[in-house]
């Protein structure tokens, strides 16, 4: 089994993906300590941004080298949205100085996203069943 293969069964993320987190750890860490922590993370939030928005372009090809950019901008975007969700927060919490409104933001910014895929799959699965067989209770 290669390193690779040995570090993706430990740790469930491939080498491209930790090293994005190392990255993202020292952007922040390099920010912090040089006082431009809020610049850092407007960048990171504006950059991953781009990436969602380049993501839902390439989401359109069914085949080819683009669907396989589309598919590794999507795994990008899952990886990385925890952390970009948790900079925004502490990006509002810069600015918004109520504790409610800041706990729904951030309850919407890191639920918000389950919920919705969890209400579009349900939708989805409702239609599923033949108008023929009927639902025994």
């Amino acid at each position: 089994m290669k390193w690779q293969q040995r570090i993706r069964v430990a740790t469930g993320l491939s080498c491209w993906q930790i090293m994005l987190h190392i990255l993202v750890v020292a952007l922040l860490v390099m920010g912090w300590m040089s006082q431009a922590m809020v610049r850092v993370g407007l960048g990171l939030c504006v950059l991953y941004a781009v990436t969602l928005v380049l993501m839902l372009a390439f989401q359109r090809y069914h085949a080819g080298w683009r669907r396989e950019l589309g598919d590794f901008l999507e795994e990008m975007t899952t990886t990385w949205y925890f952390g970009v969700a948790l900079i925004a927060i502490w990006l509002l919490s810069r600015v918004l100085h109520n504790n409610v409104l800041l706990a729904l933001a951030g309850l919407a910014l890191l639920a918000g996203p389950a919920l919705v895929s969890l209400l579009i799959k349900d939708k989805r699965r409702s239609g599923d069943l033949p108008a023929k067989h009927s639902i025994r209770r």
